[in-house]
């Protein structure tokens, strides 16, 4: 069996150049529609059809058409061998195949020219910034995140189905205080195995063994200056108001006052005059230096100069939500520097969905505390609980009030699982807060931050 292949414009004409090169008992076993061109792969060639036909008999038995300008005697000198008398098989099953092969290639048509043009995956689309997409699908996972978090009912009287009364008391009470009902609800499937060797759950134990879950589940990260530490370098990140400035003072009047360290406050935050007079007004008080900068590279020039110092205290502006490149420059400092000691200055009084916006926003700055501010302002301290959780990061600090330097607390698990439980409140004095001693020195300012300097 001889097989070939041909190439024509139409149907016709490849019927005519099979009947030439392999006799008219030829069968077409496919078709189809290809471009040929100079081009790679054929784009935008001329459209053909491609025939592949076959016949049983030897390809020397046929002679091509005769041109005009072949002389008739060269044709009469040729051997041909005569055609043999047409069986009742062949032609049929020629025309069988001809028109079964009409049929499909009216159909068909459309379809190979709609696979010949282009695929749209081929066309190359307009070129995105890697960073911009990255951070478009960033910001859709974190969407996408926050609506499955909060997709859970709040409605309190519902937690608890299906514990025993005791602790379906206690997750309300969760509940009650902030938590998601979903953690609520683990932290009490957690504290059932937990009892489940004790026949009678009394409050008491259910109280007592539930602090110690809400202690287990998060950390606190300790000072700034461990007793055996001599230099660290701090930088404050944040939201416009949530009280930056304020704990920055806080801690360096109780290091300077109450720990005898040397310490440097530098300021990024220069657009608010006032807030940098301020700050230099406790700078002289407490007799630490103070410096400005503009820019990243101030910050690294103030750093090396005062490497003697114990303790260095960066404060920053609060940025936008569209200031995401000023926020990059900012995460740079560690990369330029090295470790830097990064807290992220929170609200307490902040909704969870803005709270995680804020954190999503500031991890560029890559922050390895969570300070929170404003514990006297609000009753309810689930958040706390709930992004400490999340995020894996320990807490740092809070604010509980106004007062320098007193009101500011070291973080401590424990304590927050106190609040948790409505065991303590925020307006009594922890065991290890700093002493009120040398606070005399502030009693000319008022012993307090001024508001707008927060």
């Amino acid at each position: 069996m001889k097989v070939k292949l041909f190439h024509a414009e139409t149907m016709h004409e490849a019927i005519r150049d099979i009947k030439a090169e392999l006799g008219p008992d030829a069968i077409i076993l496919s078709t189809k529609r290809v471009r040929q061109g100079s081009l790679p792969f054929g784009l935008f060639g001329k459209p053909l059809l491609e025939v592949t036909a076959a016949t049983d008999r030897d390809a020397k038995e046929f002679a091509p058409i005769p041109q005009p300008t072949i002389p008739v005697q060269r044709q009469e000198a040729r051997p041909v061998t005569p055609t043999p008398p047409a069986t009742p098989e062949p032609a049929p099953l020629f025309q069988d195949t001809l028109s079964a092969l009409l049929r499909r290639s009216t159909t068909a048509q459309p379809r190979a020219e709609a696979a010949s043009v282009p695929s749209p995956i081929a066309t190359p689309l307009p070129r995105v910034k890697p960073t911009e997409r990255v951070h478009r699908l960033k910001q859709d996972l974190r969407e996408l995140h926050q609506r499955l978090t909060t997709s859970l009912p709040d409605d309190a009287p519902t937690g608890g189905a299906g514990f025993p009364a005791p602790i379906a008391r206690a997750c309300r009470q969760l509940i009650d205080q902030g938590l998601r009902p979903a953690s609520a609800e683990n932290l009490c499937l957690a504290l059932r195995r937990r009892l489940a060797s004790e026949t009678a759950l009394t409050d008491g134990a259910i109280q007592e063994t539930l602090h110690r879950l809400l202690e287990e589940a998060i950390r606190g990260s300790g000072p700034l200056l461990s007793p055996g530490d001599n230099y660290n370098v701090a930088m404050f990140v944040g939201p416009s108001g949530v009280g930056k400035t304020t704990a920055i003072v806080k801690l360096a009047t109780h290091y300077r006052l109450e720990e005898h360290k040397s310490v440097v406050l530098i300021t990024l935050d220069t657009c608010r005059t006032a807030a940098v007079e301020h700050l230099r007004m406790y700078a002289d008080v407490l007799g630490v230096t103070l410096e400005t900068a503009q820019t990243t590279a101030d910050v690294m020039d103030g750093i090396r100069r005062h490497r003697e110092a114990n303790l260095i205290l960066i404060d920053t502006p609060g940025f936008g939500a569209n200031e995401t490149a000023r926020l990059a420059h900012l995460g740079g400092l560690k990369d330029s520097y090295g470790p830097i000691e990064t807290h992220l200055v929170l609200s307490a009084c902040t909704r969870m969905q803005d709270l995680r916006r804020t954190v999503a926003r500031y991890d560029v700055c890559a922050p390895t505390r969570l300070l929170f501010t404003k514990l006297d302002e609000t009753a309810e301290y689930g958040n706390l609980f709930e992004l400490a959780y999340q995020t894996t990061l320990p807490l740092s600090y809070w604010g509980i009030g106004q007062q320098v330097p007193e009101d500011l607390e070291l973080a401590q698990p424990g304590r927050l699982a106190d609040l948790l439980l409505e065991r303590g409140s925020v307006h009594v004095t922890s065991p290890d807060l700093s002493s009120p001693r040398g606070c005399d020195s502030l009693a000319s300012l008022g012993g307090t931050t001024p508001q707008h300097a927060q």
